[in-house]
């Protein structure tokens, strides 16, 4: 009988096991999206109130800063994923939320928000400059800056394309009159060409050996001239195939660390061999004004 008893206890114990692996999951409370911060502090202009962005719980929090430690007013329910927040004046607010792809414009006296504005794909900063004053949104997947005019929220805003991956940041110059742009994906002007896979097809082709290349197909390719420095010990394996990087030169030339050129297979004719169009190029824009 004890062994029966037993024998039902671990049974009924499975069932409850299976039970509770079969029954559907609660979804989770929370989605971290990840998303980074641009401009998550601001000050109004007469320094009476901090803003701060909380991003996991999209709000903006407002302290007051005339007590001796600053004193949490509000948490105001903006939109998903605030990453900055910039005081346009000591009673106005614009929060940018780039999973919503929206901003916030909040009224600092009623501590609400009191218009939002819809933007292009991932937004994450936006400033003022200009006379009349304008707001500039930046838009890092569509690659664009966007001018609202404050003074008629209802007009459809400006776009500008910016020829770059990723504008962020914004900052305005001293005189008010120009705005800069921080591309997140400038680049350096390098790029890589494949080499380490040695499967039929496979991508990026692997041009490193391919045998009309600087170095006739020659994997790894030499670092000093024709030979290696150090050298390669002989008794050693023979070494697997590598990918190589290269710069874009001033003279718009595509060259290794050992001068090879290989601006043929990068952009031009042989372009395709290293999975590129003739004409190819990698624009390099740190901060487009």
């Amino acid at each position: 009988m004890r062994r029966v008893l037993a024998s039902l206890a671990v049974a009924a114990a499975i069932a409850v096991v299976f039970a509770r692996q079969a029954r559907p999951q609660a979804p989770p409370s929370f989605v971290n999206w990840e998303s980074p911060h641009v401009h998550p502090l601001d000050m109004t202009p007469d320094g009476m109130r901090l803003l701060a962005v909380n991003t996991a719980d999209a709000r903006l929090l407002v302290y007051d800063l005339t007590a001796p430690a600053p004193v949490l007013l509000a948490a105001i329910p903006v939109g998903l994923d605030p990453v900055s927040v910039r005081a346009r004046s000591d009673g106005e607010a614009w929060v940018v939320n780039q999973v919503s792809d929206s901003v916030s414009i909040v009224d600092l006296a009623t501590l609400r928000v009191v218009a939002t504005l819809a933007t292009g794909d991932e937004p994450a900063d936006v400033v003022f400059a200009g006379s009349p004053q304008r707001a500039f949104v930046s838009c890092g997947q569509v690659s664009q800056v966007l001018v609202f005019d404050p003074a008629d929220l209802a007009a459809p805003p400006a776009a500008i394309a910016i020829d770059a991956v990723e504008p962020r940041a914004l900052a305005v110059s001293p005189s008010g009159d120009r705005v800069y742009a921080a591309i997140f994906e400038s680049g350096n002007a390098s790029t890589t060409l494949g080499g380490g896979s040695t499967m039929s097809g496979g991508f990026p082709p692997n041009v490193v050996s391919d045998a009309t290349g600087p170095y006739g197909g020659k994997n790894p390719p030499p670092n000093a001239g024709t030979d290696f420095n150090p050298p390669i010990n002989p008794a050693l394996p023979t070494p697997p195939p590598v990918a190589l990087i290269v710069k874009r030169g001033p003279d718009g030339r595509w060259r290794d660390d050992n001068v090879g050129d290989w601006t043929d297979f990068v952009t031009g004719a042989n372009a395709a061999r290293s999975g590129r169009r003739p004409g190819w190029d990698l624009p390099d824009r740190d901060l487009p004004a």
